[in-house]
């Protein structure tokens, strides 16, 4: 069977050769005009040094804790990055701080591509663990730096914005607690003063009982309320303290070790050249096999022996020559060296050939005899 598979698929190929070949040609002219099409794009990288915890944040306890102990610093940076970097509001922020600014009011179209074409040319990898490389292509070197720095500066301003928000949801709902807790203890001081008024003290002798737990409710009722109310304000003092510190720890957490520069190369070596051109072939080939395949499954005319026998079950009994191909091009056909070579305009007639042809001859002279 697999005999019959490799010269059914041989048998299909050299039948049209030229015309199989014709994708793999086509692909690699492709491939060339899109080399020479394609614009070279310059690259930017920076790198950006990350701390688990800075000190600052280690003393004051503020900003959040690194829960993913199977995830380094570096690769939980590398992660926030590529995740912003897939919101159209970050990018927007990005754009914003470069010159793609000016193609920003080209129309609703015309700002989504530039939106999608500045995201595909923006990613983050880790270095070790402590190291992040944002990475930046453009076919203008400036702006190729342009879009590096904006997304360093794009990812800091965002964790200090992102601590902010919390510190300053907390501080809003300790306000709140301290404007209600006020209230309460002035409305409890109130009533004490207003008992005391309603129940001055004897002059002579002590108070009755009575009297003195209704005054010690109420002292123990505004020492409750005002303890709540000296909470409120500690704990509205440390969110004001936190958003104050939190662009500092920030600014430890993330030290920009190199900042990334204007490239003076376009980022398009040989290798990458070659890759590319080596797809388009690739892509060719696999065109020109799934033709040559089709053409063999696809045909179902009997072209070898093995095809009767595996179709039908039968014996081959003999086969009918082909006189159609010269010599020179039945090369499969070898010469009997007891034969005389033949020439090179005529057709090698293989063993019996001239008795065929002679049959041949002679069936056509009887069917059209001569008047």
């Amino acid at each position: 069977m697999f005999k019959l598979v490799a010269l059914r698929l041989l048998e299909s190929y050299f039948r049209h050769r030229w015309l199989y070949l014709l994708p793999i040609v086509l692909m690699t002219a492709a491939g060339v005009v899109f080399l020479l099409v394609d614009k070279p794009k310059y690259a930017a990288k920076g790198v950006v040094y990350v701390q688990a915890e800075s000190f600052l944040a280690a003393l004051n306890s503020i900003g959040p804790e690194n829960t993913n102990w199977w995830s380094t610093p570096a690769q939980a940076t590398a992660n926030d990055v590529n995740e912003l970097l897939q919101t159209d509001a970050f990018i927007r922020a990005v754009i914003q701080n470069t010159d793609l600014e000016k193609e920003m009011d080209g129309g609703p179209q015309v700002v989504e591509d530039v939106i999608e074409a500045t995201r595909k040319n923006l990613w983050a990898v880790p270095l070790g663990e402590s190291q992040v490389q944002i990475n930046a292509a453009h076919e203008d070197p400036v702006i190729a730096s342009q879009l590096a720095n904006a997304v360093i500066q794009g990812y800091v301003q965002w964790k200090i914005n992102s601590q902010r928000a919390e510190s300053e949801a907390a501080q809003a709902f300790f306000s709140q607690l301290i404007v209600a807790y006020k209230a309460e203890l002035d409305t409890a001081h109130q009533k004490l003063v207003d008992y005391l008024t309603a129940h001055p003290e004897p002059l002579r002798g002590e108070r009755p009982v009575v009297e003195q737990i209704e005054i010690r409710r109420l002292e123990n009722e505004i020492d409750m309320i005002a303890a709540r109310y000296t909470s409120a304000v500690e704990k509205e003092e440390d969110a004001q303290l936190a958003m104050a510190q939190i662009e500092s720890d920030t600014s430890q957490s993330y030290v920009l070790i190199d900042a990334p520069k204007v490239p003076m190369k376009p980022d398009r070596s040989k290798k990458k050249l070659a890759m590319t051109l080596g797809i388009f072939v690739a892509s060719g080939g696999l065109l020109s096999l799934i033709a040559v395949a089709g053409g063999a499954l696809l045909d179902r005319t009997f072209r070898f022996p093995l095809d009767v026998q595996n179709w039908t079950g039968l014996p081959v009994l003999a086969v009918v020559p082909d006189l159609s191909q010269p010599a020179r091009r039945r090369f499969w056909r070898r010469k009997r060296p007891d034969k005389q070579a033949a020439r090179e305009d005529e057709p090698l007639l293989p063993p019996n050939a001239e008795a065929a042809l002679s049959y041949t001859q002679e069936a056509g002279k009887q069917a059209n005899p001569v008047p």
